[in-house]
């Protein structure tokens, strides 16, 4: 898989696993509609839009799972750091992309049920590539940035996100989200995230505990 691919998804999976639970309903003008302090994980599949050949063997789809949390440090002002992988394997192969990222972001909400949410950060990625045992390590970094909108449906209980995610890697792919997330016993939340562009298409499926 070309480095950028793994670069954006990296940046997109970071960005769309990010804080989703509210704290009550606020009227105050300028403080944000949801709460950003969280931690939890995701499980998932990453599928190119060309299958990877390598020596003969030809990888369609890849396994990703990752951990992420973030800290709310004021009403417009947060923090995140994440961690994650997606592999594959054959019978004499087998890649790997690790990645980590760290992120700002800043919450703007817009009446009282959306916010958005301009972000940039840092994504460094590690792909590993191995045959018969034999592996081949490339190492990458990026500045990403994306935009990013949080909506209530259902205040409390149903909230549906979505935005685009680039970075500053040379011929990057921008990326494009949507996702949502159904919300039970005032602190827990599944997420389900769609992710494409050019290069692939992601779906996660993620527990969240917030603060």
């Amino acid at each position: 898989m070309r480095k950028r691919n793994a670069v954006a998804l990296t940046a997109v999976l970071a960005m769309t696993t990010t804080p989703l639970f509210a704290e009550e309903t606020q009227s105050g003008i300028g403080k944000s509609n949801f709460s950003y302090s969280t931690v939890g994980g995701y499980l998932g599949r990453v599928t190119p839009d060309e299958e990877i050949v390598f020596l003969n063997e030809v990888y369609e789809d890849f396994g990703a799972a990752g951990i992420n949390g973030a800290v709310q440090l004021a009403d417009n002002l947060a923090i995140g750091a994440s961690a994650g992988i997606f592999t594959n394997e054959g019978n004499r192969t087998e890649i790997t992309n690790s990645s980590i990222s760290l992120n700002l972001f800043v919450p703007i909400p817009i009446g009282d049920r959306v916010d958005l949410i301009p972000r940039v950060g840092y994504v460094g990625n590690e792909v590993e590539a191995c045959a018969d045992n034999i592996c081949a390590t490339e190492d990458d970094s990026a500045l990403s940035y994306g935009l990013f909108t949080r909506i209530w449906v259902v205040p409390g209980t149903l909230e549906i996100s979505g935005g685009f995610s680039d970075s500053d890697e040379e011929n990057s792919d921008s990326t494009t989200s949507i996702g949502a997330a159904l919300w039970f016993r005032e602190h827990h939340s599944i997420e389900l995230n769609v992710d494409q562009n050019d290069s692939f298409d992601a779906v996660t499926v993620g527990y969240r505990y917030t603060l």
